[in-house]
């Protein structure tokens, strides 16, 4: 093999390797297409179970998103919302079928996600995430996807926490 060729293939697996570092990073990383709103700073919601969306970590996925951002959750069934809830949060979900890279296997992806935040019966903020054929986070998996959705939609309550302060004596 010639020099040239060898520099042409040592190119080509550098850019191969670029190319798979940057969806490596996509996957761990998404944001919503759509808010309406702005961040509404809760303590508790409650969440309104959708039998329709079939992705078996949804609702986890979901409740540790919030748990990042010190809110906790309560799940429960459509009509037996809980009396002592702050806020409702009601979400949709649709799946669809696409193939990685380099691969022939069919792939069931979360394609749009609609989440709203409802308080006494005003929608406080929605989210809406919907990804494109060439979305490069579009296999990313729920708790990804949710996770920067609950970050657009919630104040993060870790942050508003008062700091304890240390304080020392000396004799």
């Amino acid at each position: 093999m010639n020099g040239c060729a060898w520099t042409l293939i040592t190119a080509a697996d550098a850019t191969g390797s670029v190319i798979q570092a940057g969806y490596a990073i996509a996957s761990n990383y998404s944001s919503p297409t759509f808010v309406s709103g702005r961040p509404a700073s809760l303590s508790a919601v409650c969440i309104e179970v959708n039998q329709t969306v079939s992705v078996g970590d949804f609702v986890p996925s979901l409740q540790m998103a919030l748990e990042r951002r010190g809110i906790r959750s309560d799940v429960y069934n459509p009509g037996t919302s809980p009396a002592g809830c702050e806020a409702r949060l009601v979400y949709n979900a649709s799946v669809d079928y696409g193939h990685r890279s380099f691969s022939d296997d069919p792939v069931q992806y979360l394609a749009v996600i609609d989440l709203t935040l409802i308080q006494q019966g005003h929608i406080l903020v929605t989210a809406r995430y919907q990804t494109g054929e060439l979305g490069v986070d579009r296999f990313s998996n729920a708790s990804v996807k949710l996770s920067g959705m609950i970050d657009k939609m919630v104040v993060d309550r870790t942050e508003l926490r008062p700091q304890t302060i240390q304080t020392s004596q000396i004799n």
